[in-house]
């Protein structure tokens, strides 16, 4: 295959992941900095989580999706590289990270948004209404191991446009002409 052709393809391909896992990120460190939710009553966070899981839950999937072809992509392109540069095992450690915070999201996320979604905000009983409390300090501890995945991969993949320079340098002098 054209060397130049698996160096733009590396580029490429690593430069869109990242594109992806800092957005990722940086949605992480939204709700950190900004925890204007924890400020509704259970009301108010009723009728915002119903708004931010009908956009999220249709959103997602086709981002997770598109992440994961993505990792597997740059896996296959860099994998002969992995004994003279870090960058696929950094790409492996943050897939880790990722494909953990997918499971956990399934498992313990997903039934209570559509515990949520399933609430009638103008029926509310004072059972469900008890039950959304909970749920939502489940969530919050939720989403705070969730961050903690999230910024694992940032920092994973933050080396890597680092390194690519120096790879592509090796790729070079052990070709042989």
């Amino acid at each position: 295959m054209n060397k130049n052709f698996l160096s733009k393809g590396r580029f490429a391909l690593l430069y869109a992941l990242n594109l992806m896992c800092f957005t990722y990120a940086g949605l992480a460190i939204f709700f950190i900095f900004c925890p204007f939710e924890a400020h509704f009553s259970t009301i108010d966070f009723l009728k915002y989580w119903q708004v931010v899981d009908g956009y999220m839950g249709k959103r997602m999937p086709i981002f997770g999706n598109i992440w994961l072809v993505l990792f597997v992509l740059n896996l296959i392109f860099f994998f002969k590289t992995r004994k003279i540069s870090p960058i696929f095992w950094l790409i492996v450690g943050a897939f880790v990270l990722v494909v953990a915070d997918i499971i956990f999201t399934v498992q313990s996320q997903i039934p209570i948004n559509q515990y949520i979604q399933s609430l009638d905000l103008n029926h509310l009983t004072t059972e469900q209404s008890n039950q959304l409390q909970n749920l939502r300090e489940q969530s919050n501890k939720n989403f705070g191991f969730r961050h903690i995945l999230q910024w694992g991969q940032f920092v994973l993949m933050s080396f890597t446009p680092y390194l690519l320079p120096k790879l592509e340098e090796r790729l070079v002098r052990h070709t042989p002409q």
